[in-house]
């Protein structure tokens, strides 16, 4: 098995508890990104609001909506308990908050050739 085909399988298992630790702790979420085409990263790298080599396309990144008590939370300090938890579960568990030229808070990935 690949080392790519591991950390993709990694991932899942590491959404599955961050899903868990989010439920537990009073938070809802819906699906935002997963997979994403080479179109859309292509697109996303053009206008900015993305990279071309994006961990999307290989399957290890998701981008969640929050919410709390029926709020839509969209703020960067929203997103950080689940980022600090999303850390603890792997030393490669990357959180798009911390992104120092563009943070990304609703994106949780595992790093992959250099990419978060």
């Amino acid at each position: 098995m690949s080392l790519l085909r591991q950390l993709q399988s990694k991932h899942v298992l590491c959404t599955a508890k961050l899903i868990d630790w989010a439920y537990e702790n009073g938070y809802e979420l819906t699906w935002g990104e997963t997979v994403r085409t080479v179109e859309q990263a292509m697109h996303n790298a053009k206008d900015g609001s993305g990279i071309a080599n994006s961990l999307h396309l290989v399957k290890l990144a998701v981008d969640f909506a929050l919410f709390k008590d029926g709020v839509d939370l969209v703020e960067l300090q929203d997103f950080r308990p689940l980022g600090e938890y999303w850390k603890t579960l792997d030393p490669l568990c990357c959180w798009g908050g911390d992104f120092i030229s563009r943070p990304d808070a609703d994106h949780f990935s595992i790093t992959w050739n250099g990419i978060k």
